[in-house]
């Protein structure tokens, strides 16, 4: 039962580690926060999918958050690197309390 508690845990962080960081400017006169930004992004990820890793923000998913009030400003992308002893791409993960190996 623990190693079933590990693989769920493990696999939804890689795949929570697996989205890019994306940059929006607010356009609205009136300030608004994370919380906000977080409703419309996921809005625009229902509709044209979360925006993954190394892949670039298309130009239809800038455009439906602009229309929610948001500029796209940039993306980052999580660094990466070769472990040495096993020769696997790895990134970090649960944001850098940890790492994930595998060649994706």
């Amino acid at each position: 039962m623990k190693r079933l508690v590990l693989a769920a845990i493990l696999l939804m962080s890689a795949l929570v580690g697996a989205q890019a960081d994306s940059e929006y400017a607010n356009t609205q006169k009136q300030w608004r926060g994370d919380d906000a930004l977080h409703a419309d992004a996921q809005y625009c990820d229902q509709r044209f999918g979360v925006v993954l890793d190394g892949a670039a923000t298309s130009a239809a998913y800038k455009k439906c958050m602009l229309g929610r009030g948001w500029r796209y400003r940039r993306s980052t992308h999580p660094q990466t690197w070769i472990d040495p002893e096993i020769g696997d791409t790895c990134h970090d993960i649960l944001g850098g309390l940890g790492s994930s190996c595998g060649n994706f």
